[in-house]
């Protein structure tokens, strides 16, 4: 076919527009690592497609290329497309991917067995040692205190940098498998799907640490709580009044554990990070000095109707789902640490960029080097600054870049021609759509039943610490409308009644935290932002996946 069927339902959570320098890192690293993976497990590479690549960037903007799922890894997993948001009729027929030989099909479980366990040893082993001296680094390039270019020549040398490359392989391996078997339990065993979730994963640790932040708050005293009652968000002001020290060390040490993580798109360089807006802690601390359950106490409850479920199964088909589901835990567990890892390396990354911009290009922006493609970088850095681009070259990206930011995006489903780079919508507006009565019932993809659908005041945002703020002055259950979310949410999900966003698929951050928090969730709602109204009173079923307008 001349045309890839794209979406960005995935991809939006992680990439903005971006800079060449994590434009050609980004598509370098979802190729490779895709391909690599699918390639370990096909039985004959000549049964693969070699037309189709796993990624494409348009505009500025990261698409995953359906195609090569549903063509090139649907010869080793199943995959389905309304998984990621892309409704199954826009898949072309011809993509089916052909059947392979018997000895391939029964050879498989000992190729994925032998790719596994490479993982699982870097998950157990060598991941570990990565984040200790990514984080060492991290730290030390952002506070200053020594020369930061050893540091940096050190951070892009082969050796730590090719450790890093393997934990996005290894993050590659988690999350197709979890995508995989999230689709076997919605197929076989839909009930149980209050029990796929990571057990204190990376990401819900934030959440749980938010909750004891909140525990310390109410130790340091009525003046403490009361200036979070009244949103007051500046660290300083909290370190100037002696009560508030044990609330003050634990930000800090939240921070210096959770720094790294990103508002928004936190795999690129440039992304805000945690560390820089200590405030949106405060506000996640603060929408909590109500509440008096503990975190774990809600998403218990939402598992006993999987746990009841699995109790009425025989003891056969109950053993094996018990072992799916602790197989499932662990890798959502794995996936969420490597994920933070990989934040990590890119604020790491994001800081280098910026101090070598400084350092060598003193009159520039001090994003100039993000303006290097990923080759012309590691370059760049491995020769000490001595392989520079053509400052002509560096203008016109800069240029380029500025006009994507100015266009009106592209779809996030979109048909794309790979040899003229010219696009179309995938999904047609229809004639007169402004003259139909508004929708009252949206559907999206399943992703969190909670304990059973919810009604709530909607909050029509997208930004975490406007969330924060509202969520103090708001009594009913609310119900966040997004349009994705992302590790800086993480804190607020407590407060929440339920979650709807209008990205994402199944092992969206938003899907997980939820799963997490036993909140109902529906994901991938098209154009949920726009359908609902801030303030409006909705109906979410995290379980039929629909979203009702109630008034």
């Amino acid at each position: 076919m001349t045309e890839w069927l794209l979406s960005a339902h995935n991809t939006q959570e992680s990439l903005g527009i971006s800079r060449p320098a994590i434009m050609t890192m980004a598509e370098a690293t979802l190729d490779d690592q895709i391909t690599w993976f699918v390639g370990q497990l096909v039985g004959d590479p000549a049964d693969l497609d070699p037309t189709l690549k796993p990624s494409a960037f348009v505009q500025g903007r990261c698409y995953l290329n359906i195609g090569y799922f549903v063509r090139n890894m649907g010869l080793v997993l199943p995959f389905d497309p309304e998984s990621v948001g892309v409704p199954a009729n826009l898949v072309p027929a011809d993509l089916r991917p052909p059947r392979p030989p018997i000895h391939h099909r029964l050879t498989l479980p000992l190729r994925f067995r032998r790719t596994y366990r490479w993982a699982a040893d870097f998950y157990r082993r060598r991941l570990p040692r990565l984040d200790r001296r990514l984080r060492e680094i991290y730290w030390a390039l952002r506070e200053g205190k020594e020369d930061p270019l050893p540091l940096i020549w050190e951070l892009f040398a082969p050796d730590l940098y090719n450790e890093a490359e393997d934990n996005a392989r290894a993050h590659i391996v988690a999350s197709l498998t979890i995508t995989a078997l999230d689709g076997v339990l919605r197929q076989q065993a839909p009930e149980l799907l209050s029990l796929f979730a990571g057990q204190k994963t990376a990401t819900s640790l934030m959440g749980q640490r938010i909750w004891e932040l909140r525990q310390a708050a109410e130790s340091c005293g009525d003046e403490v709580r009361r200036m979070l009652q009244e949103g007051i968000a500046d660290l300083e002001a909290y370190e100037a009044l002696p009560t508030a020290a044990p609330l003050v060390e634990g930000v800090r040490a939240f921070l210096r554990q959770y720094g790294h993580r990103g508002f928004r798109h936190e795999v690129d360089f440039a992304t805000e990070r945690l560390a820089d807006r200590p405030e949106h802690v405060l506000l996640a601390i603060a929408s909590q000095m109500q509440e008096e359950e503990p975190p774990e106490v809600r998403a218990e409850a939402a598992q006993r109707v999987g746990l009841e479920a699995l109790r009425r199964m025989n003891p056969v088909r109950r053993a094996f789902w018990q072992w799916l589901l602790r197989w499932g835990q662990r890798l959502i567990a794995w996936r969420e640490e490597s994920k933070s890892v990989a934040a990590l390396r890119q604020a790491a990354y994001g800081l280098a960029a910026r101090i070598l911009s400084r350092h060598f290009y003193p009159d520039q922006p001090d994003d100039t080097t993000m303006f290097y493609t990923l080759e012309e970088f590691l370059n760049f850095v491995r020769s000490h600054g001595k392989e520079q681009v053509d400052p002509e070259v560096l203008e016109y990206r800069r240029a380029q870049f500025e006009l994507y930011r100015t266009q009106p995006p592209p779809p996030d489903l979109i048909w794309y021609d790979p040899h003229t780079h010219h696009w179309r919508p995938a999904l047609e507006e229809e004639e007169g759509e402004e003259t139909t009565a508004p929708a009252t019932r949206l559907e999206g993809i399943a992703a969190s039943a909670g304990q059973g659908p919810v009604e709530g005041i909607a909050m029509v945002t997208n930004d975490p610490l406007e969330a924060g703020r509202r969520l103090l002055e708001m009594d009913e259950p609310v119900i966040l409308v997004t349009r994705l979310t992302d590790p800086a949410w993480s804190g607020l999900f407590r407060r929440l009644s339920g979650v709807v966003t209008e990205l994402g698929g199944v092992i969206s951050h938003a899907a997980i935290v939820a799963r997490e928090n036993g909140l109902p969730a529906v994901v991938g709602v098209p154009d949920v932002t726009r359908l609902i109204r801030d303030g409006q009173r909705v109906r979410v079923d995290g379980a039929a996946g629909t979203v009702e307008i109630l008034d």
